[in-house]
């Protein structure tokens, strides 16, 4: 059964991605019918095309000024709120809350990660009962250790406040960062 239609009303966007400036149009979801605390006809984010929101689980883009695009793919119960953007084969599932904050380049977010105020970039996973937020900056990036395979991952209770993580940093387990710089390299 579906959620939600696309409406006609497109809206450009711009962005930048490796230094080159790219558009893109986005059409508005509406929903058909009611799930969850989404009640039938309620307008939401903007999207690309219908394969970035599943149309099953109670997942929703729940601020009109919230896009998603190029290759992401919200399932599960993930709630998308405040101004968040997420693009470039962004991955966000299960019980997730992104508030206010942009997710791109790979980035894997699941289980029940809260993200706010915060920037995630690269392939980097983000799971169990993490919490990144106050501003905080994760920027992966593979290949700078001999483990060339080795993703940045924040997991279990980790959290991360007014922080930035970068390279293939492992946060785990009941650890707190806050104000700090890490690096992995």
């Amino acid at each position: 059964m579906r959620k939600y239609r696309l409406s006609e009303e497109q809206r450009a966007f711009s962005y930048q991605e490796d230094g080159t400036k790219k558009n893109v149009l986005l059409r508005q979801i509406i929903a058909i019918s009611d799930f969850n605390d989404v009640i039938a006809g309620t307008a939401g984010g903007w999207i690309d095309r219908e394969t970035v929101l599943a149309q099953e689980g109670n997942c929703w883009i729940y601020d009109q000024n919230a896009i998603a695009f190029g290759g992401a793919v919200i399932s599960g119960n993930t709630r998308i709120t405040g101004t968040s953007v997420l693009w470039g084969e962004v991955y966000a599932t299960d019980n997730v809350w992104i508030d206010n904050s942009e997710i791109s380049q790979g980035a894997y977010i699941s289980d029940s990660v809260t993200i706010h105020d915060s920037l995630v970039c690269g392939q980097c996973r983000i799971f169990g009962h993490a919490l990144i937020n106050q501003h905080s900056m994760i920027v992966a990036a593979q290949g700078l250790t001999p483990d060339h395979q080795l993703l940045l991952q924040i997991y279990d209770r980790a959290r991360v406040s007014a922080s930035r993580i970068v390279h293939q940093a492992q946060i785990y387990g009941d650890a707190v960062i806050r104000y700090a710089f890490i690096e992995h390299r």
